[in-house]
């Protein structure tokens, strides 16, 4: 898949290496939203006040460039 530039600088979908396992999409007092990578794929997780959310099945395209998880990059 040929990607674009924005797809390809995507800060949030490409791992940077082993220690990072969360992306903050957004992060504000109180909340926040991210990409969790877990052993089956990309996930994205919520947390309000403490009370953490994520997905239960990894997703299939990057939330902020929309870039395919799946698919190998050329």
């Amino acid at each position: 898949m040929k990607l674009t530039e924005k797809q390809k600088n995507c800060p949030y979908c490409h791992e940077k290496g082993a220690e990072h396992y969360v992306k903050m999409i957004q992060d504000i007092p109180g909340c926040g939203i991210g990409l969790m990578l877990r052993n089956d794929g990309w996930h994205i997780w919520t947390s309000l006040r403490l009370t953490y959310v994520g997905s239960l099945k990894p997703i299939n395209y990057c939330p902020e460039c929309g870039r395919p998880l799946n698919e190998e990059e050329e």
